[in-house]
């Protein structure tokens, strides 16, 4: 029989899909023990598309998703979201180029973040541009800047609305290899729109941060490669400067690829969390990852995730002042995946997550089994 063309829309550029994802959870709310988990199988059904469209030295990219997510018995957390994302890769000439990106996700908070039983629908917004430029073959000028919004629908939760503008600098040496090493700026502006701070208050309603340190991108053998970077942060309260931080953070992600089957990738973080706690000004996040990945055949891929942190909230002067400890949490999660791939446009992937926190404030403790599986046709 004669081979017919594969089916492809747009020459391939544009890729429609359809998906449909079953959970089963046995603590949906991320309860303790001692006030009894609740369990729930739920199914999500995502309809979307992708967009990969070169134009000469540019690149066009983008996708929308439509999901829905349905409850076996906690009906009243159905809800509708979406996820969007739109990317314009510009190149001019040979040694100007940058990115220009919008995103958004509506989507349920997680509830190990609310510790609530009452949905709370999340939107958050981001709008970025960065170039670079190469003044010499050897040094490269880089600046960016960033609008984030995140907007809580539950009203409990208004006064975490966060808006962020931010902007970037850094100058690096890049080696023939592609190898760079070089200094970053980073100046950050927070308001939180819902809070009208008065003497007394714990939170602020804004922030004022700045960051420098240092940026490496090395390739350290064929197989390896290393991103790094290490800074000082100075976080300033205009009302609250017990609240104040001055003090590092540091993120290395290590890629290691032995084989053309096997990969490893490793991450040690000592950052600031972008989630706003409701009792604390922001989180300091102290942790390690570790993403193996196998392709057992062509069709069949094994990987993990395994990832540990210790979580302080910190800037609420009625938990770190007076010799009071602020709340800590311990989070470890180890999450085993199965990939098969019968034919090029079909994906079936069966998960399985373990995850436990332990805390020193009462009741946050929790810990969760929850398996998926998930069937997508792209067309």
């Amino acid at each position: 029989m004669a081979a017919t063309p594969a089916l492809a829309l747009w020459d391939d550029k544009v890729t429609p899909f359809v998906e449909e994802k079953v959970t089963r959870d046995d603590n949906v709310f991320r309860a303790p023990e001692s006030t009894g988990p609740v369990s729930d199988t739920y199914s999500t059904t995502s309809l979307g598309l992708n967009l990969d469209v070169p134009v000469s030295r540019q690149r066009f990219q983008g996708g929308y998703a439509w999901n829905a997510t349905r409850f076996n018995r906690l009906t009243s957390l159905d809800f509708d979201g979406h996820d969007a994302r739109a990317v314009w890769l510009w190149q001019l000439g040979n040694d100007l180029s940058g990115q220009l990106s919008y995103t958004e996700n509506f989507a349920l908070a997680p509830f190990a973040y609310t510790q609530s039983t009452t949905p709370d629908p999340l939107k958050s917004r981001q709008a970025f541009f960065n170039g670079a430029y190469l003044v010499t073959p050897r040094w490269r000028v880089q600046a960016g800047a960033g609008l984030f919004d995140q907007t809580n629908g539950d009203p409990a939760f208004a006064s975490s609305d966060v808006k962020i503008s931010s902007t970037d600098v850094s100058l690096s040496y890049v080696t023939p290899a592609n190898t760079s090493i070089g200094l970053s700026e980073r100046i950050e502006n927070g308001r939180y729109p819902n809070r009208n701070f008065v003497p007394g208050d714990s939170l602020d309603d804004s922030y004022h941060q700045i960051s420098r340190g240092i940026i490496a991108d090395w390739t350290v053998t064929g197989v390896s490669h290393l991103v790094a970077r290490a800074s000082r942060v100075n976080r300033s309260y205009p009302n609250t400067p017990q609240s104040d931080l001055d003090g590092y953070t540091a993120v290395a992600e290590f890629d290691w690829k032995p084989t053309g089957k096997f990969s490893l990738t490793g991450v040690v973080r000592r950052d600031i969390s972008p989630y706003q706690a409701i009792q604390s000004s922001f989180v300091l996040v102290k942790g390690v990852t570790v993403r193996p990945t196998l392709s057992v055949t062509q069709k069949i891929d094994v990987s993990a995730n395994l990832d540990y942190g210790t979580w302080y909230y910190l800037g609420d002067p009625g938990l770190v002042s007076g010799g009071t400890q602020g709340r800590v949490d311990r989070v470890g999660s180890a999450t085993a995946t199965l990939s098969y791939k019968p034919v090029q446009r079909i994906t079936l992937q069966i998960s399985a997550l373990r995850e436990v926190r332990s805390s020193n404030v009462p009741n946050a403790d929790y810990h969760a089994n929850v398996a998926y599986f998930v069937a997508r046709l792209a067309f």
